[in-house]
């Protein structure tokens, strides 16, 4: 599935940071668009649960066993979880080749986006990890990705995240803190983003309940220069936010 917002993307936030925000959002996903493995991931649970014995036939990889399958139904199903199989396999191989293979921070986001452009595939740290970029190159210091946690327990989930008025984040979740998901295609203050997670992605993250307590761990943020900054901006300028009106996040 190529990564786009569940939700119809309004511009119309409450405050500036959090409508340019929803902006980054935007370009994330629209600029080089991609497969989301994750994305799939309640659908096939659920058609596993359906078809158990044909997903275990699957697994068992038996002799004959398209050959054997007794409806066309059965082979769809089946190579759906073929397909499955293959592009988590596909890109754990790019990540390895593009991220991975990076020096520093700045070969990091390079590769990252020549990852998304030529490979088409990538989840919520890729996505967590270039919206943390395109704030950083319009000028946001002090932005992060963090990894979701549920009832002290890191989920694999990541995000972006920065206080309204720039602030350290210090790693305390705040009234003025702000999360990014394009991978969920969405952003708002931390509270808010907290009550989508419980209402919106139950069946992505089945940790989640309705009385769990969620946080923000493991957070970092990118090591780029202010040379490298601008080098990064002359290079991919469709991450340069378009201010006619008013500066970026103003």
């Amino acid at each position: 599935m190529i990564n786009t917002p569940k939700e119809n993307l309004s511009f119309n936030g409450r405050c500036a940071q959090v409508k340019d925000a929803q902006w980054v959002c935007h370009i994330v996903n629209s600029i080089y668009p991609h497969i989301s493995t994750t994305r799939f991931s309640p659908q096939l649970y659920t058609l596993k649960l359906k078809n158990a014995e044909v997903y275990n036939r699957y697994l068992l990889k038996e002799p004959f066993f398209i050959a054997d399958l007794k409806s066309l139904k059965e082979l769809l199903i089946a190579s759906l979880f073929d397909w499955q199989q293959k592009m988590v396999e596909k890109i754990t191989k790019v990540r390895k080749v593009w991220i991975a293979a990076a020096k520093n921070d700045y070969g990091r986001i390079n590769n990252l986006i020549s990852q998304l452009k030529y490979e088409k595939l990538g989840n919520c740290g890729e996505d967590a990890m270039l919206a943390q970029a395109i704030l950083k190159i319009n000028g946001i210091d002090n932005v992060y990705t963090a990894a979701l946690k549920v009832n002290d327990t890191e989920i694999d989930h990541s995000v972006c995240v920065f206080n309204r008025d720039g602030s350290p984040l210090n790693r305390k979740i705040s009234k003025k803190t702000i999360i990014i998901d394009p991978w969920l295609g969405t952003a708002d203050f931390a509270s808010n983003m907290f009550l989508k997670y419980k209402n919106l992605c139950k069946n992505y993250f089945f940790k989640i309940k309705d009385d769990s307590r969620l946080e923000l761990s493991n957070i970092k943020s990118l090591n780029l220069s202010g040379e490298e900054l601008l080098l990064l901006s002359l290079k991919y300028d469709e991450f340069i936010f378009p201010g006619i009106k008013r500066e970026f996040m103003k």
